[in-house]
């Protein structure tokens, strides 16, 4: 890390005399920039760590409520007779009537008409 040459100055009427004392022992000893590094890190690692923990129980109760919805569907499966009852033989084709040759069709209801204009591509007969 290359060092910097920024300065910053805090403005702040907040500060305990105990808190200033604190910052000004650190800053007469030239350590005030890395006692407030310090803390920074150690507030990135905190939040870090916290941030992978409430990760973990949001994971571990995510996959508890899976546990219980998989326990729940095999206690449903048994009661409704699904488990075991599917077999995954290969099944047979289903049998698709056959049409035969010559079979006459029955005329006796025709329904429809034809216009004198749908007549005319046909009087070259």
């Amino acid at each position: 890390m290359s060092e910097r040459q920024n300065a910053f100055t805090i403005k702040t009427n907040r500060l305990s005399d105990e808190v200033y004392n604190k910052l000004a022992s650190h800053a007469k000893s030239r350590k005030l920039g890395d006692y407030i590094l310090s803390l920074i890190l150690r507030d990135l690692d905190g939040s870090s760590t916290r941030r992978k923990a409430i990760e973990d129980t949001k994971t571990y109760e995510m996959l508890v409520h899976i546990k219980n919805e998989l326990a729940d569907l095999k206690i449903l499966a048994k009661t409704t007779g699904f488990v075991g009852s599917v077999s995954f033989k290969e099944e047979e084709p289903l049998k698709v009537p056959q049409l035969k040759e010559g079979k006459i069709a029955d005329l006796e209801n025709i329904s429809g008409s034809l216009d004198d204009d749908d007549l005319e591509e046909y009087n070259d007969f």
